[in-house]
C-alpha cells in the first residue's frame, strides 16, 4: 500500500474545509493509512471519521435558525435570512453557508466533499484493513458506501451535478481535469451504492443497540434511493416529464415501503409528541417511524430561550413564526377539504376561500387539520404551561404575545403566529430539550410514494392508500375518490407540506417543482384586532351571595362573610377544597375566557374548566401572587354546549376565592392580512445554488458550466 501522510492529506479543490482527522498518532507525529487500516480499532475510527461530516440540520443555521426561515414556511429576524431574501446569494456568498458555532457542517460544499473524500479513503483501503471477520468488515464496507452515496445526494441536490470520485486523490491529481456529469449519472451512481448497501447481508435493517446510535442502515439506504429518485423525475431535472423516471421513483419507494413495514417499521401514533422526543433504541421501539435521526448531543438548553413567546420569562427570541401561508396550507378537519384554495392576488391578501371547506374567515383556527395545532401557537392557543399554569396565547394588537410590525426584532412575531413543532411548552426557559433531528422518516416514503404513482400512473387506488395512510393517522377523512391526477398532484403536494413542515423539504420541493416562483414572492402575517368587546356569560350566584345554591361543594370547601371584596362572602378553602358547578347555554366551536378572584394562603390554588369537548385546563396561584385575577381561555367542542367550572385546592392549601366570570371571546377579533416581507429571491437562478467562485477559478469545466443565472 503506497503510504500517505495524513497529516499532509489536504486538497485545495472541492475539498476546502476539510477537517484533521483526530486519530493517534506514531511518536513521530505522524500516521499512515497503511498505519490505521492495520489496527481494527483505528480502522473503526477512522469509518467515525467519515461520519464526522453529517451536518446538524435542525435550528443550527446563522444565529440558530432553522432552514424554514429561508421559505415560505416562516419569517425570522436575523442577519443572513435577511440577507437571503435581500437576493444576497451569489457564487461569492451564500447567506445559508453561514457557521453557526452550536452546530456543524452549515457550510455544505466543502463539509459534503469531506465527506465523500473520507469515504473513498476507507472504501479503498478496508478490503485489505486487518478487520477479523467478515461480518464486520462487510457492515463497514456498507456503512462507507452508504455515506459516499447520502454526501453525494446531498452536494447534487444543492449544487447541481458532481463528478462522480470513487477513489482518493493523489498529490499530483489534476483537478483541472474534472468535469460536470448530467444529473442522471450521478442519481444512478448514488443509487447504485444504496443498491449495494439494500444488497449487504451484513447491513442492519435498524439499530437496537444503544451503543450503535447514528449508524446507518438499510433502511437509510431505501430512503436515499427513493429521495434521489423523485427529485431525479421531478421537473426541475425531467424537463420531459419521462414517464419512466416517476415509474423508477414509484417503485423504489413502494419497494421501500413494503420492505421496511415488513420489518416492523410503522407511523407511530402521536403526531405532536413525536417531535418532542429522542427516538428509543431497542428490538421493539416505541419509535418506528424514524429511519435516520442526527446523532447530536443534548440539545442546548438555549433552544428553548430562543424558540419561546414573549409571555414566557428567560426568553430572548421566538426564532422562526409561521407564515399566513403556512396556516392556510392545513385543510378542515370535519370536512377534509382544503381551506383556502390559492389567492387572487400576488400580494396574497386576496384568499379564495373554500365554501365546501366549512372554513370560517371570522373564526380562523377552528376545526383545522390537527398539525396545524401541533405546528403552529396561534391565538387563543392554551400554552401549557408557565410556571405551572396554562397560558392562553394572546397575539391579537396590545395582548401579551402581540405581532408587532416594527420595529424588526427579535423578540415577537412578525406573522401573527409562533413555532409549536419541536418546542416541548412543558419546559421551563433554560430547560434542555430531549428532541433530535429526523433526518428520514416513514411518512416521507408515503407521500414520494404517492407523488410518483400519481404522475406515472395517476391517482390509482395505491396513491390515495398512501396519503390516507398519513391523514389517519391525525385522523383526516380520506382524500375524495373522483380526484383528477392534476387535482391529486395538488393535494399530494398540500399533504407533503403539512406532514413534513419545517423539516427541510419545503425548500427543496418548490426548486425541483419549478413552483419557487409562485412561493417565494412574499410572506405574510394575520394582524388580529379586538372588536366590540367580550359578550358575558351568566353564571348564577357567580359570587356565593346565595350561599352555595346552583354549586356543588366538597373537601372542606365553605361559605365564609367578609368585607373588602366584591361581594360580602367568598368560598374559604382552610385546608383543601372543591367547588364546581356546569354552565349551560354555550354554543359549539366557540371560545370562552373563564375567570375568578384568588387569594392563595398557604400552598396554590386552582381556577378550572373541564367537560366542555376538550382537556381538563387549569390556572394556578400562589402566595407569590397576592389578590389576583386568574384566565383561562377554552374553546369547546363542535357538539358540546356546556361546560363545568371549578376551583380546586390540594389538601394542605388554603386561601379563597370569589367573583367567578364567563366571556365569550370568538366572533370578538377582526382578522387582516397584510404583507410581512417581500422577497427578492425567487428567479429561476434560485432553483439551484451557485458553485463557489473559488472552485470555478480553478476547474475550467466548472467555470464553463456554472449553474443556470449565475
Amino acid at each position: 500500500m503506497k503510504k500517505i501522510f495524513i497529516g499532509l492529506y489536504t486538497l485545495t479543490i472541492l475539498l476546502s474545509g476539510c477537517k484533521k482527522d483526530f486519530l493517534d498518532i506514531t511518536p513521530d507525529g505522524r500516521i499512515s493509512l497503511e498505519d490505521v487500516f492495520s489496527d481494527e480499532k483505528r480502522t473503526e475510527a477512522y469509518l467515525n471519521t467519515v461520519y464526522g461530516s453529517i451536518p446538524s440540520y435542525f435550528w443550527k443555521y446563522e444565529f440558530f435558525n432553522f432552514l424554514a426561515a429561508y421559505t415560505d414556511e416562516c419569517y425570522a429576524y436575523g442577519g443572513n435570512v435577511i440577507a437571503w431574501w435581500a437576493g444576497a446569494l451569489s457564487p461569492q456568498g451564500n447567506p445559508i453557508a453561514n457557521v453557526q458555532e452550536r452546530g456543524k457542517g452549515s457550510n455544505h460544499y466543502p463539509t459534503f466533499w469531506t465527506g465523500i473524500k473520507d469515504a473513498n479513503v476507507f472504501l479503498s483501503n478496508i478490503d485489505q484493513a486487518n478487520v477479523p471477520g467478515t461480518t464486520n468488515r462487510n457492515r463497514f464496507r456498507a456503512e462507507a458506501q452508504l455515506l459516499r452515496a447520502f454526501y453525494y445526494w446531498e452536494l447534487i441536490k444543492e449544487f447541481g451535478p458532481m463528478p462522480i470520485i470513487k477513489e482518493p486523490f493523489t498529490p499530483t491529481y489534476d483537478y483541472t481535469s474534472l468535469a460536470r456529469p448530467g444529473f442522471q449519472e450521478c442519481v444512478d451512481f448514488i443509487v447504485s451504492d444504496c443498491d449495494a448497501a439494500i444488497n449487504n447481508p451484513d447491513l442492519p435493517m435498524r439499530i437496537s443497540i444503544g451503543g450503535e446510535r447514528g449508524r446507518f442502515t438499510k433502511a437509510v439506504a431505501y430512503a436515499i434511493k427513493s429521495e434521489a429518485l423523485l427529485y431525479n423525475a421531478s421537473p426541475l431535472w425531467n424537463p420531459g416529464n419521462s414517464t419512466e423516471k416517476w415509474q423508477a421513483a414509484a417503485s423504489a419507494a413502494k419497494e421501500a415501503l413494503d420492505v421496511l413495514t415488513s420489518n416492523g417499521y410503522a407511523l407511530v401514533n402521536d403526531y405532536e409528541s413525536y417531535f418532542l422526543s429522542r427516538s428509543d433504541i431497542s428490538n421493539n421501539p416505541s419509535d418506528k417511524e424514524t429511519i435516520y435521526e442526527i446523532n447530536d448531543p443534548q440539545v442546548d438548553p438555549v433552544f428553548s430561550i430562543i424558540n419561546s413567546i414573549p409571555s414566557k420569562p428567560g426568553m430572548f427570541k421566538v426564532g422562526a413564526t409561521p407564515t399566513q401561508e403556512l396556516v392556510d396550507s392545513y385543510d378542515m378537519q370535519s370536512t377534509g377539504e382544503p381551506a383556502i384554495l390559492g389567492y387572487n392576488d400576488e400580494d396574497h391578501l386576496e384568499p379564495i376561500i373554500n365554501v365546501a371547506s366549512g372554513y370560517d374567515p371570522n373564526n380562523p383556527y377552528v376545526d383545522r387539520d390537527p398539525r396545524f395545532y401541533a405546528t403552529c401557537w396561534y391565538n387563543g392557543a392554551q400554552y401549557n404551561n408557565i410556571g405551572g399554569t396554562v397560558h392562553t396565547m394572546e397575539t391579537y394588537i396590545g395582548g401579551a404575545d402581540q405581532l408587532l410590525k416594527a420595529p424588526i426584532g427579535w423578540a415577537f412575531t412578525r406573522t401573527g403566529y409562533y413555532l409549536r413543532k419541536f418546542v416541548d411548552p412543558r419546559l421551563q426557559s433554560g430547560q434542555p430539550e430531549d428532541t433530535r433531528w429526523k433526518k428520514y422518516r416513514l411518512a416521507e416514503l408515503y407521500l414520494n410514494f404517492a407523488e410518483a404513482e400519481n404522475e406515472a400512473n395517476g391517482p390509482t387506488i395505491e396513491a390515495h392508500n398512501a396519503i390516507n395512510t398519513i391523514r389517519t393517522r391525525v385522523e383526516m377523512p380520506p382524500l375524495p375518490a373522483s380526484l383528477t391526477k392534476e387535482q391529486m398532484r395538488d393535494r399530494i403536494r398540500r399533504e407533503r407540506r403539512v406532514e413534513l413542515a419545517i423539516e427541510e423539504h419545503r425548500f427543496w420541493d418548490v426548486r425541483r417543482w419549478k413552483i419557487l416562483d409562485q412561493t417565494d414572492k412574499v410572506a405574510t402575517g394575520m394582524e388580529i384586532k379586538q372588536a366590540n368587546g367580550p359578550t358575558n356569560i351568566n353564571i348564577p350566584n357567580a359570587s356565593f351571595e346565595d350561599g352555595t345554591t346552583g354549586w356543588n361543594f366538597d373537601l372542606g370547601a365553605t361559605i365564609i362573610p367578609i368585607d373588602g371584596y366584591t361581594s360580602s362572602y367568598v368560598v374559604a378553602m382552610p385546608d383543601g377544597g372543591h367547588v364546581w358547578t356546569t354552565i349551560s347555554g354555550l354554543q359549539p366551536n366557540t371560545t370562552y375566557e373563564l375567570s375568578m378572584v384568588m387569594l392563595v394562603q398557604a400552598g396554590t390554588g386552582y381556577l378550572g374548566v373541564r367537560n366542555y369537548g376538550g382537556d381538563e385546563i387549569t390556572s394556578q396561584a400562589t402566595g407569590a401572587d397576592g389578590l389576583t385575577q386568574k384566565k383561562i381561555q377554552f374553546t369547546t367542542g363542535s357538539g358540546n354546549t356546556t361546560a363545568e367550572i371549578f376551583s380546586k385546592w390540594p389538601a394542605g392549601n388554603s386561601g379563597m376565592i370569589d367573583d367567578f366570570a364567563l366571556t365569550k371571546v370568538s366572533g370578538a377579533y377582526t382578522y387582516q392580512r397584510f404583507i410581512t416581507e417581500t422577497r427578492n429571491a425567487w428567479q429561476d437562478k434560485y432553483l439551484i445554488m451557485p458553485i463557489p467562485t473559488k472552485e470555478t477559478a480553478i476547474i475550467p469545466d466548472f467555470n464553463s458550466h456554472q449553474n443556470p443565472g449565475w
